[in-house]
């Protein structure tokens, strides 16, 4: 399954130059950068020759893997194999963790499965490819992904958008295009869409190349007549060429009459026992162990290896280590359906007994185990329920959560009853993602349960959050129900109240979430919903005393979902607040949690969101910027996504750049119109998009914007209406006022419809107590005081209010005070230098400030430059010296 660089002196894949240059540019530009090629075409093209010939030309580790049908993570489980315990233990100082699940000889997960597991199962697969990179360049080529389950698809999709972390790492990936379906096909669109991805059709060869590659395969030129055949019957396709030259010698038609004739003729000519052991084979899927067939066949060692030796030598199988793969799978296509159904049934049977007398003749036995039963559940009805059982434990244990769901379907369809499986299916669908699926089970639950309040009331609240998420109406009457079925005492009603309580927090309806959060305190039931209840009312109540006190108490119970939960609470709070600095540090706690359990992909855009709003309202406008890039490249979800890219927005509207606002406006205003959304999320939206008009001059749109959103009775959160209030001098009613930062915003919307000095003025100081540079000077520019909005505009790179600026101070001949340039370091690279100076790498520097590990290196280059050394050690040496460091 995974296999290194080898040598290869004949190359058997002519006419493939073009292609061949392809990979190599790819090749090049991952050694500093992203880079994956999908490699498509139909059956016997010759993917899989020209990745593994192209792999073996390359100065590289070489990792290839193969998609299996039905066996979830397959292609991973087998790289992992090939990269081997020690090597991935020494990757992982801090312990394998969930790859264990995988690879059970790495030992048990550090922790039993939970909602976070599958999250960090896959951020520790990337380090494991990022620590390979950074050692040697890499190539990960995984072939068959029209094969590929659900789980491997969705790991798949995660490295391959996690790229831009992982210098030094080619992805090449391979499908047929001739059996695309609609889940392949679409995950081939959406990675195609990113910037570092190509595509690469394999088209049938011309034929001159078809001469070529007989010459190789013959040794010798090939009669014109031979090649003409070939040529003519294979129409390009490099299997079929090999296919038909292994019969153009046969005694018998000079030429198959089709192309399914071609690939069965060399199982013509074998022995009878050998075709019998070859269609076991079949049976068994597209590798099967030597142990395992020899059982299922009935031969001992010695004997099977002579029965199958003449199908290797006829190239209809390849051995490899200690199982038997077939050499194409198309060959496989024909021996499997040429088998008759009775002596399938059989094949399947004894498949299916020699793996429950010896579950050790396969990798995960419960997997197969049930794909052979469930072949022959007609015959063995029992069986293939107990197989489907199992393997969906197996699978859920492995997070595989599509292949769960689809061994539960089977438990249903095979005769379990509704009651004991639906829960676990739903659940199963709702991992997996797999919407529409969980709803029909939801529906069938709702109708199953109807005389149990209790589980009612658990399936009302699954389909109250799936709607939630899908942005289906409906979603708080199901969360209000849920909660009114389950009786008080109930240890499920306090579950059921959080989550109704965190939902009409995001409405924002504030008065009545805090009676259901009020509630729910009160409640009793486990220490989980307990802090979690703890969390809602505090946040609710704007208690940070609280919250810390939840914090050490979450800390303890070592629940790193809490953790995470109330650090976003705080740093949340502290930014409305006004008190930046507090909660940009308390947003780092939050990544460096996040980053200390595994989860710095996953849950690290969230904090970087909180991070950089704090940053910009500080005016470090570099490193925010910095932060936000590195989110973005993390794949956040689509809101995820839209909120990061506003603020985005907002800070190059700042500096006079409007293209990132104008992509903030599109991408969100079509991600937050598909379903619900936070309130804050759309306010901040409509922020940038009026402050967008105002920068284009649609003041009268600006105004229809804001009538909007004030018009808009869902929306009252005073914190968010305010800031769209004060763009402009836009008529409002009675909006409350609700500490510091809120009455910045008042003064400066006063000053707006006013237009006095004064009233400028005391925005500007209102704003500077708040250490809020950019507003400052907005408001002292309005004020006229251009001095003080100069030096903090220059500060800031605000360029252009810059522009304003030195316009309006050449029109009214005032003198701006100017600096001399000096080659300083900005407050960033101070922080670079200091974990420099430690001694820390530049992947460790990008780990630590949530950063790429490129940009570490550009803060690196550029602070050798500014100081005038050329090595890490100098680097350090003149920061003691220069006092940078105190």
């Amino acid at each position: 399954m995974a296999v290194c660089a080898r040598d290869c002196r004949v190359r058997f894949s002519p006419g493939r130059d073009a292609e061949f240059a392809v990979l190599a540019d790819a090749f090049a530009r991952a050694a500093t950068g992203s880079a994956t090629v999908l490699v498509g075409g139909e059956a016997g093209i010759g993917k899989s020759r020209l990745i593994s010939e192209f792999a073996a030309a390359q100065q590289a580790r070489v990792l290839v893997c193969g998609c299996l049908d039905g066996l979830p993570f397959a292609p991973f489980t087998a790289v992992l194999r090939a990269i081997g315990p020690d090597e991935i233990h020494a990757l992982s100082p801090g312990g394998t963790g969930e790859l264990g699940r995988l690879l059970p000889s790495l030992g048990p997960p550090d922790r039993a499965g939970d909602e976070l597991a599958r999250a960090r199962l896959f951020e520790q697969i990337l380090a494991v490819f990022q620590g390979l990179a950074e050692r040697e360049p890499l190539v990960l080529a995984v072939e068959d992904l029209h094969w590929a389950d659900r789980s491997s698809r969705d790991l798949l999709r995660f490295l391959v958008r996690s790229q831009p972390a992982i210098p030094g790492l080619l992805l090449v990936i391979s499908y047929r295009s001739d059996q695309v379906d609609p889940a392949v096909r679409s995950l081939l669109a959406e990675l195609a869409r990113l910037d570092w991805v190509r595509r690469l059709e394999l088209a049938r060869l011309p034929k001159n190349a078809v001469t070529v590659q007989l010459r190789g395969l013959l040794g010798h030129e090939p009669d014109p007549g031979l090649s003409d055949r070939i040529f003519r019957k294979s129409d390009g396709n490099p299997l079929f060429v090999e296919a038909l030259l292994g019969c153009a010698g046969q005694p018998g038609p000079s030429l198959p009459q089709s192309i399914r004739d071609l690939l069965r003729a060399p199982m013509d000519r074998l022995e009878p026992r050998t075709q019998q052991v070859v269609r076991a084979a079949a049976a068994g899927g597209s590798r099967v162990g030597h142990r395992l067939l020899a059982s299922v066949t009935e031969l001992d060692d010695v004997a099977l290896s002579d029965v199958v030796r003449p199908a290797v030598a006829a190239n209809l199988l390849v051995a490899d280590e200690d199982e038997y793969a077939f050499r194409h799978a198309l060959i496989r296509e024909v021996v499997y359906e040429d088998l008759l159904p009775g002596e399938r049934a059989t094949l399947h049977t004894r498949y299916g007994e020699a793996l429950a007398q010896d579950a050790s003749l396969v990798a995960r036995p419960e997997v197969e185990l049930a794909r052979h039963w469930y072949a022959v559940r007609k015959q063995h009805p029992e069986r293939a329920l107990a197989a489907s059982w199992a393997a969906a434990s197996t699978a859920g244990n492995s997070l595989a959560y599509a292949e769960r769901s689809l061994f539960l379907a089977r438990v249903l369809e095979l005769g379990a009853k509704p009651a004991d499986v639906l829960e676990d299916a739903i659940e199963a669908a709702v991992s997996a993602g797999e919407g529409d699926r969980a709803m029909n089970l939801i529906e069938a639950a709702v109708e199953e349960f109807a005389e149990d309040p209790v589980k009612l009331a658990r399936i009302l609240r699954h389909r109250g959050e799936l709607r939630y998420a899908l942005g289906l109406p409906g979603d708080l009457d199901d969360l209000r129900e849920a909660a009114r079925l389950i009786p008080a005492g109930h240890a499920e009603r306090r579950p059921a109240l959080n989550a109704l309580a965190a939902r009409l927090m995001t409405v924002p309806c504030e008065d009545k979430a805090l009676v259901v959060a009020e509630e729910a305190s009160r409640t009793p039931g486990d220490v989980r919903s307990e802090l979690v209840a703890r969390i809602n009312l505090a946040y609710l109540r704007a208690d940070l005393p609280e919250l810390a006190r939840v914090l050490t108490a979450a800390e303890e119970l070592d629940d790193e979902r809490i953790v995470l939960h109330t650090l976003r609470c705080q740093a949340d709070l502290l930014v409305g607040a006004g008190q930046y600095r507090r909660a940009a540090d308390v947003a780092r706690c939050g990544l460096s949690e996040a980053a200390k359990t595994g989860l710095a992909r996953t849950s690290g855009p969230a904090h970087a969101g909180n991070l950089a709003e704090a940053l910009i309202a500080l005016g470090d406008w570099d490193e925010a910027n910095e932060i936000l890039d590195h989110a973005l490249e993390l794949d956040p979800t689509p809101s995820l996504r839209a909120y990061l890219l506003v603020l985005k927005g907002i800070l190059g509207l700042a500096r006079g750049d409007r293209a990132p606002a104008e992509e903030a406006v599109a991408y969100a205003g079509e991600v937050f119109t598909r379903g619900t959304a936070y309130a804050q999320d759309l306010l901040l939206l409509v922020q940038l998009q009026v402050e967008l008009m105002l920068f284009q001059g649609k003041e009268t749109e600006a105004g229809e914007a804001v009538a909007r959103a004030l018009a808009d009775d869902s929306v009252t959160s005073s914190r968010y209406l305010w800031p769209v209030v004060a763009t402009g001098p836009w008529p409002v009613g009675e909006l409350p006022v609700d500490g510091a930062v809120q009455r910045a915003y008042q003064l400066t919307h006063k000053a707006e419809r006013s237009g006095e000095r004064d009233d400028w003025t005391r925005a500007a100081d209102a704003w500077a107590e708040l250490c809020q540079p950019y507003r400052e000077a907005r408001a002292a520019l309005r004020a006229g005081d251009l001095r003080r909005a100069h030096a903090l505009a220059e500060a800031l790179g605000a360029a252009g209010m810059l522009a304003e600026i030195e316009r309006l101070a050449k029109a009214t001949r005032t003198r701006l005070d100017e600096p001399a340039p000096e080659q300083r370091l900005t407050p960033r690279e101070l922080q670079v230098l200091r974990l420099l100076a430690e001694g820390r790498t530049n992947r460790e520097i990008a780990g630590e400030l949530f950063i790429a590990v490129k940009t570490a290196g550009a803060h690196v280059s550029s602070i050798l430059g500014k100081l005038g050394v050329t090595g890490r050690v100098q680097a350090a040496t003149a920061a003691h010296r220069l006092g940078l460091l105190g």
